[in-house]
């Protein structure tokens, strides 16, 4: 092997690639498209790792940072997209980064990240949420909720939200505490809202609350990002609050535009107060609308009365004076008609008393007779039973006895086995617990005043202890106790 090559040491061959880095990409960004595989956190900086895949395995791979004096800069710019730097900096997401390459001795190859374009997350959750809405549209699911009744008056409510947050708690400060109306019936549903374990959670509480006696639902959520606020896009969701068949009313704290949620629900409020604030307004509105009400028809009534007045009391002289001739008229005639029927009454009178007289003599006759013959039916009847009775006793009773007493005798004999057997048993159960069988088996008794030891809680130091055994009654004096180990 020749030695004329010319050799380097790792150190001087890392140091200039270090110097070519520096020399080529120091000042130069390069805008690239990756995925975040790790991301961590420290004193500040963030510290990635960014990979790129073809059909799941990594074509590249690099470590990339965010120095804190970056992380400002860049944290201000998600905000004003209406992101969170914790919705961007997670494992899975793709993003589009500015990037300076540099090259360290020891650590290799970093990327360091100056900025982040949301764009690519924007537009992945507006392309979900346009074929949602497709989605719903084709399935005729956008408009279910429209042809649903929602009344002026809405006292039973359905709460869907997460207690404890600022929008639930706006939502009921504005329930309970508006000088309009209070008196309305909350039935919560505590759910989260943030994760996407959220969907499936507000999915089964609005089918929860579908199943209560509740003139309709509300959904209610504080501000947050457009990536927080992304569940409400979710089918899922958007299908449960489409097919349920009461109405419900969303509160959610956008920042600038709507949900998918909002689209397919009755009504959309922007905030959870302003939610709250619908339902007792509409209260208001109605009661206020009863009363102007109110008030025009008795404005009304009052005209027409007093316009109606003069011809009432017109018409009221003519309907007397007409009344009491037709009264003359029907008095004359009714009279007449009286002594018609007076006379005609008599007569039918008549008729039917010999008729009912003659009726009731024939049917005393026949019930004589028909007792008579009863009566003789049943002396023969009486005196069949008697002999039959005499006749099936005579033959039955001595048999019926003798079984009656064989069984007796089976039972006095099962329950005198039964007892002696039990008698037994109880016996050899005492004989068990025999103190003497005890003291055969090498067993002793220790008391001390009278008190087995064992059970004894008073101090035994110094005491006398007396021990049975089989044969001898021992007394000793207690020196020393030791507790076994």
């Amino acid at each position: 092997m020749s030695n004329a090559h010319q050799t380097y040491t790792l150190t001087q061959l890392h140091t200039s690639i270090e110097n070519w880095v520096r020399k080529t990409f120091s000042i130069k960004e390069v805008w690239i498209t990756c995925e975040i595989a790790k991301c961590s956190e420290k004193n500040g900086h963030y510290y990635l790792e960014l990979v790129d895949s073809n059909d799941g395995i990594r074509s590249a791979q690099a470590k990339g940072m965010i120095w804190r004096t970056s992380y400002s800069k860049i944290e201000r710019q998600l905000e004003s997209f209406g992101l969170k730097t914790s919705d961007v900096l997670k494992p899975g997401l793709e993003i589009k980064c500015s990037v300076v390459v540099t090259f360290h001795k020891i650590f290799g190859l970093s990327l360091v990240i100056n900025e982040i374009d949301p764009s690519i997350l924007l537009g992945d959750i507006e392309r979900q949420k346009i074929d949602t809405r497709k989605r719903l549209q084709k399935e005729g699911l956008i408009d279910l909720q429209q042809a649903l009744y929602f009344g002026p008056i809405n006292k039973k409510i359905a709460l869907i939200g997460s207690p404890g947050t600022s929008g639930f708690e706006d939502f009921m400060n504005e329930i309970e505490h508006n000088s309009i109306y209070t008196n309305f019936k909350l039935k919560v549903f505590p759910v989260g809202v943030q994760s996407q374990d959220a969907i499936k959670d507000i999915a089964a509480a609005i089918e929860g609350a579908a199943s209560y006696d509740v003139d309709v639902i509300a959904i209610v959520r504080g501000g947050g990002s457009k990536m927080d606020l992304h569940i409400f896009n979710h089918y899922t969701l958007c299908k449960a609050v489409s097919k349920c068949q009461i109405p419900i009313i969303t509160g959610i704290g956008h920042e600038t535009d709507t949900s998918l949620v909002d689209e397919v629900a009755y009504t959309s409020t922007k905030t959870p107060t302003a939610a709250a604030k619908m339902f007792y307004m509409n209260i208001g509105v109605f009661s206020a609308q009863l009363s102007d009400a109110s008030k025009n028809i008795q404005l009304k009534t009052r005209t027409l009365l007093s316009q109606s007045s003069g011809e009432l009391q017109f018409f009221a002289g003519i309907l007397f004076e007409r009344v009491d001739q037709i009264l003359k008229i029907n008095d004359t005639i009714l009279q007449r008609q009286i002594k018609v029927l007076q006379f005609d009454f008599n007569a039918y009178l008549m008729v039917a008393k010999d008729s009912i007289s003659e009726k009731l003599f024939n049917l005393q006759i026949n019930i004589n007779s028909m007792m008579q013959n009863e009566f003789a039916e049943l002396k023969a009847y009486e005196g069949l039973l008697l002999n039959n009775t005499e006749r099936i006793l005579n033959d039955l009773a001595p048999v019926e006895l003798n079984k009656q007493l064989d069984l007796l005798k089976l039972r006095v004999w099962h329950v005198l086995h039964s007892s002696r057997e039990y008698l037994v048993f109880n016996i050899q159960k005492l004989g068990l617990v025999d103190p003497n069988q005890l003291f055969d088996k090498g067993y002793t008794i220790s008391t001390v005043d009278g008190e087995d030891v064992n059970k004894r809680k008073k101090v035994l130091k110094g005491k006398e202890l007396i021990t049975f055994t089989n044969e001898h009654t021992i007394i000793s004096r207690i020196k020393e106790i030791n507790k076994r180990t």
